[in-house]
């Protein structure tokens, strides 16, 4: 049986919420390829808040609570803050369990998010670490309603639509091992969060696939294309650089960042996994310090 298969059995019999809070890559692919996400969320279930996470009110009397509308029309819920109903100054917490600790590198938070402001009003989502289990936070960034908007502006009690959604993405502090979501605001309109990932600087699988020397800076057609719900995306780099390999749906939407490195001369593959995205045509970009360029790709599924 592959190894990978049995990895996973143990990884259920040991525990259901371990099991919640991982996935492992395509079964085709070696060891190397087979990363852990340190925390998956996807507010799947009706009961909330999850299994480990917690929902808190610190100002007026709204919280946190489930929705069945999952980003992009591909999940089966999400996390739900009334802005539409609190009153101005609510605040309210969703907190994650303990985690493994981000380690050296560029860990990074990514999350799916939906809002439309209501006209007049400004609502926020803040967002903070811990190192230690949250005994100590730190704020790590905050979005205003203009880069939280995904929808037009209305006053009607907003439910996003299956385009109407954004992710973000964030960098992660050394030794993070808690986060939460706090919101903050009221009398504007409603904010959904989903498909909150935790994830290690080299989820991606960085590899070289030949030790020949590059001629010239190229980005290959990924392989295969069509694809579901993985594919391998090669390129080439000619000299020392800081490179980017960024995902984008058909909408120019940020999907997630592949490659965020400096890399040296060389030949380099990684893949990317979509298994939360819809079919459709996707693109992948890639920035180098002297070449940039963009291919199509095709999600079947």
């Amino acid at each position: 049986m592959n190894k990978s298969i049995i990895l996973l059995f143990s990884l259920i019999l040991l525990s259901g919420s371990l099991y919640s809070q991982i996935f492992l890559e395509e079964k085709e692919y070696s060891d190397k390829d087979f990363p852990f996400l340190i925390l998956s969320e996807g507010f799947n279930s009706p009961a909330f808040p999850p299994s480990g996470w917690s929902s808190q009110v610190i100002a007026g009397s709204f919280n946190w609570s489930f929705s069945n509308n999952g980003a992009y029309c591909s999940s089966l819920g999400s996390a739900l803050f009334p802005f539409a109903s609190a009153n101005s100054g609510s605040i309210a917490r969703l907190t994650s369990p303990n985690y493994v600790p981000t380690s050296e590198g560029r860990d990074s938070l990514l999350f799916s998010q939906a809002y439309c402001q209501r006209p007049g009003n400004t609502d926020a989502l803040e967002i903070y670490g811990s190192t230690n289990s949250g005994s100590t936070w730190q704020l790590l960034v905050t979005y205003t309603s203009p880069n939280l908007i995904t929808a037009p502006s209305t006053s009607s009690y907003f439910v996003p639509g299956c385009n109407q959604w954004q992710n973000k993405s964030i960098y992660l502090p050394l030794n993070t091992n808690k986060i939460f979501f706090q919101a903050t605001g009221g009398n504007g309109n409603n904010l959904y969060i989903d498909e909150v990932l935790v994830k290690p600087s080299g989820l991606s699988g960085i590899t070289n696939y030949s030790g020949e020397v590059p001629v010239k800076f190229q980005l290959h057609n990924n392989f295969p294309n069509p694809f579901n719900p993985s594919t391998k995306i090669r390129f080439d780099i000619t000299e020392k650089s800081d490179v980017k390999l960024i995902v984008y749906n058909s909408a120019g939407k940020e999907i997630t960042v592949l490659v965020n490195n400096t890399l040296s001369q060389g030949k380099y593959e990684t893949s990317f996994t979509a298994l939360n995205l819809a079919s459709g045509i996707y693109f992948y970009k890639l920035i180098t310090d002297k070449f940039s360029d963009t291919k199509k790709m095709v999600l079947v599924k």
